[in-house]
């Protein structure tokens, strides 16, 4: 008896010490829970986390683009690392790890810092009604100041976000398909300017089969295969079947170019309509957006203009230019529609040939160049330049438009005339 109770002893002994390692090891996971209950109890639920940002490459492309004020907005709020991943990522490789946990992290900070919404940079934005009665509301801080800011961002980029809600768009997985034949166009493009003394060719079907496989020129989502007349109207390829819209189409070229001219290369030259994908001048993949007039609109003034002659000669036939009747009706169009905002795409004009010009500048003679009197002086020469050939090619467009004969009229000299005063220095 004496013999067992020793051993009995000893068992009871080191139940005992588990017991007390069992609740130290209870006490300290109770401690921990309890401190990540606290953290997140601090914590919005409407912050992102790498699950809420569906398509980071084309945020980040955004993140790039000088034409959209709201990008731009939050751009410049992006903290000096973040900026940097930005500018050195290429727009159309997957982002890497590094550039989107910085985009994370600067995103949920700025949803957290304080209204992101100001009424003029949002002004091309249409907001939901759940986002405009949390404008209403005006918060400054906390979960209702994160849950508006996180509203306004799903709103200018539904693509690239999931709903505040957290239900996710089921997306096709043909668009990355369709994202890899962009990325062969972009190449093929490339490889047949350096081929073509830097011109783009009349249509995509050119570039088959010497810089691309013609299968690349069907997306997987569209169910005609390449259909002609299945497009916008004029843009369906006359070669091969084609499912993309090439924007350097011979009908559209001229506006395209001063287009270019206006937005730069982040214009869009092949679209899918299918996924609502743009391909870039500049060889970058995006979503198209709310932003009609960025994203999605290939539509100039010289645009506008041109519809408006098309409707004219389908009403009055080809001889339409002869009555003067219908000779002012052209010019108070051409003046509405393209005159009165030559100021505004002058402008656009020279700040994107401008921004192009500034980093060559600093390249060649140092950065701070143009705080000098000899940079200033050579940019002054780049922008009358700028301005010349601007006034050049807005001249042709117009003549091609509106034709000799017309041109050649009271109405057509007066208009030659507003041209020239307003192009002048």
């Amino acid at each position: 008896m004496l013999k067992m109770i020793g051993p009995l002893k000893t068992h009871y002994l080191r139940l005992h010490l588990q017991g007390k390692t069992i609740t130290l090891l209870f006490a300290t996971v109770l401690m921990a829970m309890c401190l990540q209950l606290t953290l997140h109890a601090g914590t919005s639920q409407f912050l992102f986390d790498m699950d809420g940002i569906r398509d980071p490459g084309s945020l980040a492309v955004k993140f790039q683009d000088p034409r959209a004020p709201v990008s731009q907005w939050i751009a410049s709020q992006l903290s000096e690392d973040g900026q940097g991943l930005l500018i050195g990522y290429d727009g159309i490789s997957d982002p890497s790890p590094k550039l989107q946990e910085a985009l994370l992290a600067d995103l949920n900070r700025l949803l957290q810092a304080g209204p992101l919404y100001d009424a003029q940079v949002f002004a091309d934005i249409e907001l939901s009604e759940d986002t405009q009665a949390l404008i209403a509301q005006n918060p400054k801080s906390g979960d209702a100041l994160v849950r508006l800011n996180r509203s306004l961002l799903a709103d200018v980029y539904p693509y690239e976000f999931v709903s505040l809600s957290g239900e996710k768009m089921v997306e096709d997985k043909g668009i990355e398909t369709s994202r890899e034949n962009l990325r062969q166009i972009k190449q093929a493009l490339e490889n047949y300017r350096a081929s073509n003394a830097d011109t783009n060719p009349q249509w995509l079907s050119e570039l088959s089969p010497e810089y691309l496989d013609k299968k690349v020129l069907l997306c997987p989502a569209d169910t005609t295969a390449g259909v002609p007349g299945v497009l916008t109207e004029g843009a369906s390829d006359p070669t091969l079947p084609c499912s993309y819209v090439y924007e350097m189409r011979p009908s559209k070229k001229a506006d395209q170019e001063i287009l270019w001219m206006q937005e730069g290369d982040m214009m869009p030259i092949v679209r899918c309509e299918h996924y609502r994908l743009n391909l870039s001048v500049a060889g970058k993949i995006y979503r198209n957006g709310p932003e009609r007039t960025i994203y999605n609109s290939n539509k100039t003034e010289f645009s506008a203009l041109s519809d408006f002659l098309r409707d004219l000669r389908s009403e009055h036939g080809e001889n339409f230019l002869k009555t003067q009747a219908v000779r002012k009706e052209i010019k108070a169009a051409t003046e509405t529609l393209v005159l009165k905002h030559l100021p505004k795409v002058l402008n656009r004009m020279e700040v994107s040939i401008l921004e192009q010009a500034k980093p060559q500048l600093e390249a060649q003679f140092g950065k701070d160049i143009l705080e000098t009197q000899m940079g200033m002086g050579i940019l002054q020469q780049v922008t009358v330049q700028v301005r010349d050939q601007i006034s050049e090619k807005l001249q042709s467009q117009l003549q091609s438009l509106l034709g000799e004969a017309f041109l050649k009229t009271a109405e057509g000299q007066d208009i030659l005339q507003q041209l020239s005063v307003l192009m002048s220095p």
